[in-house]
C-alpha cells in the first residue's frame, strides 16, 4: 500500500493595508493534485483560477485547429472521470457535449493533424473490481465526442498505452493487461483502421512509458515505463524499466547511453529550440520527481524542473512549443 505523508506548507495571504500579510498553516496529504503549470520559452509559471478538480491518469492533448488543450477522464480514489475540459492557454472549461467516452483513466490521446480531430483510444473503465480494459476508439472535433470502434483487431485491449501526434497521423504504443500481458508494438488509425507501424522485434513489453515523436528524424521514442513482474500476480504493479529506444522507418534501436534510472509515468515532449526529446517527471521508487533528462540523439543531459515533483500528470505540448502540465500524483511508495 502506498503510504501517505502529511507536510505543511506556508502560504500567505495579503491583507487590506500596505502590504501586510498573514501567515496561514495549511495542510496537504501526498496524493492527486490539481495544480496547472504552463511554460512559454524556458520559463515556467503557475496559472491560478479554476481547473479540474485533482486526478493523476489523465489524458490529455493539443488540438491544434481549435488552439487549445483537451482533457479527459482520469482518477481520484475509487472516482473515474468522464469529463471533458479545454484550456485555452489562461482558463479552464468544462463541457457538456452530447457524447462523451465512458469514465476512464490511462487513457492514450493525441491529436491527428490530416483530419484536424483529436483521437483517444482504451484505457481502464471502472467496473465491480479492478476495472477493465477498454479497446474503444474516439475522435474529438472541438464540439462533441464519436465513437469510431467499440473493439479492434488490432492493438485491442490495453491500459497505459500512449500516443502521439507524428507527422499527419497517430502513433500508439506501448500498454498492458493488468500484470499479465505487456505490449512493445507501435499503431497507428488509418480512418477507422488501426494498422501497425513498426515490425518485430519490439522492445520488451510495457505500459505507463514516457513516449515522444522526434519530427526532425519522423522517430518515435520510447523510455522507462513498467513492465511484466513475471513472480507475481495479475494485480502487481510491475517491474519499472530503465531503457530507451527510437523506431524509424519501421525498426527499433535500442539506446545504449547511459542516462535516467528506472522511471515510470513519466512523460515526454519535443523541445524545438534544442531539437531535443526531454524526458519529464515521473516515479523513480519510491519517490515522484521532478527532474527533466534531455536526450539529443547521442547524449542525456539532467537538470530539474521549477515544478513540484508528481509522477502521471497530463502533459502535453502546443503548436508553438508552450508546454501545459495539470494534476498527477506526489505521493511516495512503489
Amino acid at each position: 500500500m502506498i503510504a501517505r505523508l502529511l507536510v505543511t506548507a506556508l502560504l500567505l495571504t495579503a491583507c487590506g493595508g500596505a502590504g501586510s500579510g498573514t501567515a496561514v498553516v495549511a495542510t496537504h496529504t501526498p496524493g492527486p493534485i490539481a495544480d496547472t503549470w504552463l511554460r512559454h520559452g524556458s520559463t515556467w509559471r503557475e496559472v491560478a483560477g479554476p481547473h479540474p478538480s485533482p486526478r493523476y491518469a489523465a489524458a490529455m492533448a493539443y488540438d491544434a485547429a481549435r488552439h487549445d488543450f483537451v482533457l479527459f477522464g482520469g482518477q481520484f480514489g475509487g472516482v473515474s472521470y468522464d469529463e471533458t475540459w479545454t484550456f485555452d492557454g489562461e482558463t479552464w472549461t468544462r463541457l457538456d457535449p452530447a457524447h462523451k467516452p465512458p469514465p476512464r483513466r490511462d487513457a492514450a490521446m493525441a491529436y491527428e493533424p490530416s483530419r484536424q480531430i483529436v483521437v483517444l483510444y482504451g484505457g481502464l473503465i471502472p467496473d465491480s473490481a479492478e476495472g477493465s480494459e477498454a479497446a474503444d476508439t474516439w475522435t474529438w472535433d472541438g464540439r462533441d465526442w464519436t465513437q469510431v470502434s467499440a473493439e479492434n483487431s488490432g492493438p485491442r485491449f490495453r491500459v497505459a498505452a500512449r500516443m502521439v501526434s507524428a507527422g499527419d497521423h497517430v502513433v500508439l504504443f506501448g500498454g498492458h493487461v493488468f500484470n499479465v500481458r505487456y505490449f512493445g508494438d507501435a499503431w497507428t488509425l488509418d480512418g477507422s483502421r488501426w494498422i501497425r507501424f513498426d515490425h518485430d522485434p519490439t522492445p520488451a513489453g510495457r505500459g505507463e512509458a514516457a513516449v515522444a515523436w522526434n519530427p526532425d528524424d519522423s522517430s518515435l521514442f520510447v523510455a522507462g515505463g513498467l513492465g511484466l513482474r513475471p513472480d507475481a500476480g495479475p494485480g502487481n504493479l510491475g517491474i519499472a524499466r530503465q531503457d530507451g529506444w527510437v523506431l524509424r522507418n519501421g525498426s527499433w534501436t535500442p539506446i545504449t547511453a547511459a542516462g535516467p534510472p528506472a522511471v515510470y509515468d513519466a512523460a515526454a515532449i519535443w523541445d524545438g529550440s534544442t531539437h531535443a526529446i526531454v524526458l519529464m517527471f515521473g516515479m523513480v521508487c519510491p519517490n515522484p520527481v521532478s527532474d527533466a533528462w534531455s536526450w539529443n540523439g547521442s547524449a542525456w543531459k539532467r537538470s530539474s524542473l521549477p515544478v513540484p515533483a508528481r509522477w502521471s500528470a497530463a502533459v502535453a505540448e502546443g503548436s508553438s512549443g508552450d508546454v501545459l502540465v495539470f494534476g498527477g500524483d506526489d505521493e511516495s511508495g512503489c
